[in-house]
């Protein structure tokens, strides 16, 4: 029988543990289980326990009902107090007798006292959650070192805390291992030490209130073929743990469950939910509702799992309702859906809280652990032509073939998961505010939460303020992740261009000051945007520069064809070409493009791009001025490099990538001096600056009357240019975002 491991859930309360647990369940009066001891030993017995036990809080009565069963040992887990302070600690006692509990019930004011008596009686126990405040007593090293000096076995799994927990515990018990440690620590507190090993053995167990998780979480002895040997193994510490997967799930089902036999009791439960619920909360195995909520519900969950499913699966089922029906019943179905589909994301914050927590005591014994970053590298936008989605296929790129640890995130119902690419499945898309023909996909949150912690992720890197840069906010805070963010947009200075409300402008400075408070940095840019941002009230040292490079290789002057623009638009060959490319949008200052090229009617005034003003600048522009829509790569390089001027009249730009890229092609560049455009140009060497319509026309007509000039200036252009690696720029910000690096390009 050496292989045979016979198993025990060591921590499990039923109905017997009938105090409330809490300030809330003291208030409703509602105790801390209501489950059956025989609903337990069923359970226990399907999920192939070898041996049963159930350890109420200082309390044998749930136990002794199924005693009689040959499987069963009495069990009991008692709260004890050190008796110079009053600080508390939960212990968990096995295979006891009457008698025995009878007296450890009298001794648990002295921990000594209790500690000795389990010793003289040979008594198999374990130090329940060793690192949990129990009753708010305070845990710091001189207490945990004291709990070394006591007990020979410690409860390092447990079935309500995260996994986080339990390496800490593990590390601690290891560091003391030895009598001649042992002995140190008890000249240290002046304590004696009741230890009869001088190696800690471990325990585990669900500590399960609802009886959905019971046997989850176990302990196992080696060739135990009596509940006696089981006894006898713990004793001697011959013990292995193992466990099911730990999360939130299981205190939600253990919440659930009890609130929800609360409520039964009460007959609070409608009757036409009660089926369901049933199901849910195992109080049913009906199979006519497990099909239903599989095929109607479309959930496919183990029933461990299936009230988490249910709560992921609200906010969507309710939209659906008030879809197709709209009313203020299905507006408050929504938000109670949301309500409750938040609950298991709250619970998952309060296990990390607790995590960091311990993690920080772990500090004062040495222990520490860090993972390799791993970055999820979020954005709104993906498969849309604009400078931030370019940004985030060129980083999946370089990560990929750089090795570097990144992976973009996006939630779209258009796009297919590749590698480096994730795709969270929308519930719905919403438009853009003022670029509605841009959909933005709103996942579900806890399936956002549950993937940044399956997958490992260190750290959340936010390029965008949308639904999945917002929640991915949300959830990096919640489970503890590093987070940065990336100012690409002047989405204020945007809002105040389309509402003409300086209010609504500076709300929404006032909410990425908060977004990057909330960081761990924040990058902008350029220069002019950390002045900005130092003068709206974030911190200098949070702010971070991230100067793009440009692709030397795809815009170059080589890419010049001539008759290009008489083929594409039909534009005259001695006609000189006057280039704008962005989007087609009010904020970019085409006003002021079109002004100029009302003063230059004999030359060409070519628009490359798209967007929402485009209907406007059909009615307005004059007949020199032409529309090409959306062009990229060689034939975007060769609209460039075929072109005599570039006009960027732009005054919300966050960098002006496209200024890069015309100097690049050996453009002269003309640009806004407001705005971040005019940190690429030296004024009068490669190019120049204006800010009113009459200087952008006498910038212009300079550079036309005088050839020389415009050439001298083109070549200074692409000389700035291609000191600005692209790749290189990538890499640095990467290194940088990950915390692996600095910018090469950093600026103050």
């Amino acid at each position: 029988m050496g292989n045979f491991l016979a198993k025990a859930d060591l921590h499990l309360h039923s109905k017997a543990s009938n105090l409330p647990g809490g300030w809330f369940s003291r208030l409703i009066g509602c105790p801390e289980s209501f489950t059956e001891p025989m609903e337990i030993y069923k359970r226990l017995k399907e999920r192939g326990m070898s041996f049963i036990t159930i350890t109420d809080h200082n309390t044998i009565e749930g136990v002794l009902e199924i005693a009689h069963l040959p499987e069963v040992f009495i069990s009991c887990e008692y709260t004890v107090e050190f008796p110079e302070d009053k600080r508390k600690v939960h212990v968990l006692v096995y295979g006891l007798c009457e008698k025995d509990h009878q007296e450890l019930t009298k001794l648990r004011e002295n921990i000594f006292d209790f500690v000795k008596y389990l010793k003289e009686r040979r008594l198999a126990h374990s130090l329940a959650h060793p690192l949990y405040s129990v009753e708010r007593s305070k845990l710091d090293k001189s207490f945990v070192e004291k709990l070394v000096l006591l007990f020979d076995n410690w409860e390092v799994i447990n079935g309500t805390r995260g996994e986080g927990v339990r390496y800490v515990e593990e590390a601690i018990a290891r560091a003391y291992d030895g009598w001649d440690r042992i002995y140190q620590l008890a000249e240290k507190h002046r304590v004696e030490p009741q230890r009869i090993r001088e190696r800690i053995s471990f325990t585990a167990g669900s500590d399960d209130h609802g009886g959905m998780d019971v046997g989850r979480t176990w302990t196992a002895v080696e060739g135990a073929t009596s509940k006696e040997e089981f006894l006898r193994g713990l004793w001697e510490g011959k013990t292995q743990v193992g466990t099911e997967d730990l999360g939130e799930q299981r205190l939600l089902n253990m919440i659930g469950r009890v609130g929800y036999d609360f409520l039964k009791r009460k007959n609070h439960i409608p009757s036409e939910i009660k089926p369901l619920t049933d199901y849910i909360f195992m109080h049913s195995d009906n199979p006519t509702v497990g099909f239903l909520i599989r095929n109607f519900l479309g959930i496919r969950a183990e029933r461990t799992d299936m009230l988490k499913e249910v709560m992921k699966a609200l906010p969507s089922l309710a939209l659906e309702r008030l879809i197709k029906s709209p009313s203020p019943q299905t507006i408050g179905e929504l938000c109670l859906s949301l309500v409750a589909h938040g609950f298991p994301a709250f619970l998952k914050y309060a296990q990390r809280r607790e995590e960091e927590k311990i993690k920080e005591l772990g500090k004062e014994f040495g222990i520490t652990k860090t993972r390799p970053p791993k970055v999820a590298y979020i954005t709104d936008t993906y498969h849309h032509i604009n400078g931030v989605a370019r940004s985030a296929k060129l980083v999946r790129q370089i990560a990929m073939e750089e090795d570097l640890p990144f992976t973009v995130l996006i939630s779209s119902s258009s796009i297919r998961e590749e590698e480096g690419l994730i795709n969270l499945r929308p519930m719905v898309e919403i438009p853009t505010p003022f670029y509605e023909e841009l959909k933005m996909g709103f996942p579900n949150f806890l399936d956002l939460v549950d993937l940044l912690e399956k997958e490992g992720f260190t750290q959340v890197h936010i390029a965008t303020p949308g639904p999945l840069g917002l929640l991915s906010l949300l959830a990096g805070k919640l489970l503890g992740l590093r987070i940065t963010f990336a100012f690409h947009t002047d989405i204020p200075t945007y809002a105040r261009t389309y509402t003409g409300d300086p209010d609504l402008e500076e709300l929404l400075w006032k909410a990425f000051v908060f977004i990057g408070n909330l960081s761990h940095k924040f990058f902008v840019p350029s220069e002019y945007y950390k002045k900005v941002f130092v003068n709206k009230g974030l911190s200098y040292g949070k702010i971070g520069i991230f100067k793009r490079g440009v692709d030397t290789e795809l815009f170059s002057p080589d890419k010049r064809e001539e008759g290009f623009w008489t083929r594409k638009l039909g534009i005259k060959k001695h006609q000189r070409v006057i280039l704008y490319v962005g989007r087609v949008s009010k904020e970019k200052g085409l006003d002021n493009f079109l002004y100029v090229a009302k003063c230059f009617p004999e030359d060409a005034f070519a628009i490359v791009g798209d967007g929402p003003y485009r209907k406007e600048i059909e009615v307005k522009r004059p007949k020199n001025v032409y529309l090409t829509g959306y062009m990229v790569g060689e034939e975007l390089a060769k609209a460039y490099a075929s072109s005599d001027v570039f006009l960027f009249p732009s005054e919300t730009e966050t960098y002006g990538q496209v200024v890069l890229e015309a100097m690049a092609s050996s453009l002269p560049v003309i640009v806004s001096s407001k705005g971040a455009s005019h940190e690429h140009v030296q004024e009068g060497v490669n190019g120049l600056i204006a800010t009113r319509p009459e200087e952008y026309v006498e910038a212009l007509s300079l550079l036309l009357s005088n050839e020389n000039l415009r050439k001298s200036m083109a070549q200074e252009a692409l000389y700035s240019a291609r000191r600005l690696d692209l790749r290189k720029s990538y890499i640095d910000y990467m290194l940088s975002i990950a915390g692996l690096g600095r910018l090469v390009y950093e600026a103050g």
